[in-house]
Order: structure tokens, then sequence, then C-alpha cells
């Protein structure tokens, strides 16, 4: 906590402002870099060190089907990393090309560090990463968590416009 009081002062925003200054092209890019910010300006206000909480991943939701096929749909496929490890993965066996909520039940033990891996498997294309979602179980105050498109790496840019606007991933933790 000493350390940083001496190095970086304020919020978690005022440390993403100093660090964009100091940084030789100013960006903090990916959603994630910001969420585990704010999570150690939380654990320093509250004189905290983060526990590898351990939670039960109980399935995943995306709101719609991003558009990354030829034809406008998508054929997930996942991968669920703890603490840098693989533990679980998931290939869908459809397409969906919906503006309906599309769920993936997973039922596995979580804790620390998760990275949701995303990606869209296409016989002409091959397989394409869609998007990530991070988020460490320590900071998980809910049943039921939603990352917007906007907190999501690879879909917060859009620049292919595969993701609609309202796109969003919903995880069930017990």
């Amino acid at each position: 906590k000493q350390w940083y009081q001496r190095r970086v002062r304020g919020t978690s925003e005022q440390a993403i402002k100093q660090f964009r200054q100091k940084r030789e092209n100013g960006i903090i890019s990916l959603p994630c870099q910001t969420r585990y910010l704010k999570y150690i300006e939380s654990s320093v206000i509250a004189g905290e060190r983060p526990e590898d909480i351990q939670l039960l991943l109980s399935s995943i939701t995306l709101s719609n089907s991003p558009a990354f096929n030829e034809d406008g749909s998508c054929k997930p496929y996942f991968v669920i990393f703890q603490n840098g490890e693989e533990v679980f993965e998931k290939e869908s066996t459809e397409s969906y090309k919906t503006e309906e909520p599309i769920s993936f039940p997973v039922s596995v033990h979580i804790s620390g560090d998760i990275k949701l891996q995303f990606f869209s498997v296409s016989d002409i294309l091959g397989t394409q990463e869609m998007f990530t979602v991070h988020f460490h179980t320590f900071y998980i105050s809910s049943s039921h968590v939603r990352f917007s498109r906007e907190m999501i790496d690879g879909a917060h840019i859009n620049t292919f416009k595969q993701f609609t606007e309202s796109f969003s991933v919903s995880v069930e933790l017990k």
C-alpha cells in the first residue's frame, strides 16, 4: 500500500491518465487492463490482498450470436483458463445466427484470475478468435455477472461490426 501511495496518488482513473501520459502511444487498449487497475485500486483502498475465492461457474451466456462466419453466423468454441492454465474447453456442435441468447452449461470450479476465450469455427475460414473476458474471482460479489460489449476484449472495438451494440456475455456463479 505504501508503494502505491508514493508512486500513484488518487483513483484508478487518475492512474490511467498518468500512465497514458508517460506511455509512448498513450493507450490502455483493452477493457481488462482498466478492470484490473480498478481491482488494484479497490484492494489498496480496502487494505486487502486478493485471495483466490473458489466459485462454481455454472453457465456462460452470449446475448446473441456474433457474425464471424461467411454466412454471418458463429460456431462457438471456448476455453476457460484459471491462473494461466487451461481448465475447460467446449466446442459447439451447431452454428448460431440469432438475436436470442445462447447459453452454454459449464459446471467447473474456478478461482483466481479467469480468462474466457471464445473462437468461431468455420470450414472455410478456419478458427478465428472472437473475444476474451478476464476477471478475478475475489472481486465477484454477485452470482450473475454481465460484461457489456465495451467491457469485452476484442468486442469493444467492433471494427467490422461483428457484434451488435447490445452484445454481452453473462456468467452464472455459485
